[in-house]
């Protein structure tokens, strides 16, 4: 742990913090990769059950003390606003994600097409998320340095 900017609060060093969730994101993007390799919803509700708990895991180990929001907040409020917006993500992502296994388990399920299309859907909002979350934590360890 390191002081950052002069402040009294401890906290991460936010390059550890960021290399300790490689391997999560890792198995994220390798389970959405099972998931987009689905051309029928067989077999799409357990992938999507997977990926909706990992997902929690996952944003809690991001935004809770010591997180690497948290990490990456103490670089000053010129970031306030790009981690508001990747944390408002997060609840988009996952009720979306619960909102499509209800309807894989619903009696009323849509067609096919159109379930298949929304979890395309919500995996490129995942995608781009990271990629912005991945781009920002990159860009601060380089002004660290």
């Amino acid at each position: 742990m390191e002081k950052h900017s002069g402040s009294a609060v401890l906290i991460p060093i936010l390059e550890q913090v960021y290399a300790e969730l490689t391997q999560e994101h890792a198995e994220l993007m390798a389970l959405t990769d099972r998931i987009r390799a689905l051309h029928s919803p067989i077999g799409l509700t357990p992938l999507l059950e997977e990926l909706h708990t990992s997902l929690i895991k996952h944003f809690s180990h991001e935004q809770f003390p010591g997180g690497m929001y948290e990490c990456m907040g103490a670089y000053g409020s010129p970031y306030h606003e790009e981690l508001k917006i990747l944390v408002r993500d997060h609840c988009v992502i996952l009720s979306a994600v619960r909102a499509l296994l209800e309807r894989t388990r619903g009696a009323n399920r849509p067609d096919d097409a159109a379930l298949l299309a929304g979890v395309a859907e919500v995996l490129t909002q995942l995608s781009d998320h990271e990629h912005r979350e991945h781009a920002l934590a990159d860009k601060l360890m380089a002004q660290a340095k």
